[in-house]
């Protein structure tokens, strides 16, 4: 990734955020791929999730995130979009700001 490209920062900054949200209400990697895609078999929910929050086997990169699965996250979680992109713009500009004194 390069280092102006904000927008993958920013999507990146989300997913960890994410991640940090659900690991702190005690979800399981499995459980809440489940919460996103209800309809979906389990282990095919768990491998997109983990092909979002990583990087995926065909690839090699991290999946993108849609705004249809960014709203599903945040429904999951009980919060507002809208905040949990606010939190990650934040903490994406602090990682560019942080590589740049480097």
């Amino acid at each position: 990734m390069e280092r102006d490209d904000y927008p993958q920062k920013l999507e990146r900054a989300f997913v960890t955020l994410i991640v940090s949200r659900a690991e702190q209400r005690g979800y399981g990697k499995g459980e809440f791929a489940a919460k996103l895609w209800p309809w979906m078999p389990p282990k095919i929910a768990a491998t997109r999730w983990s092909a979002i929050r990583a990087k995926s086997a065909h690839t090699g990169k991290p999946q993108n995130v849609t705004m249809a699965d960014a709203q599903r996250m945040a429904d999951a979680l009980g919060e507002e979009l809208s905040y949990l992109l606010a939190v990650a713009k934040e903490n994406a500009k602090g990682a560019i700001n942080d590589t740049a004194k480097r």
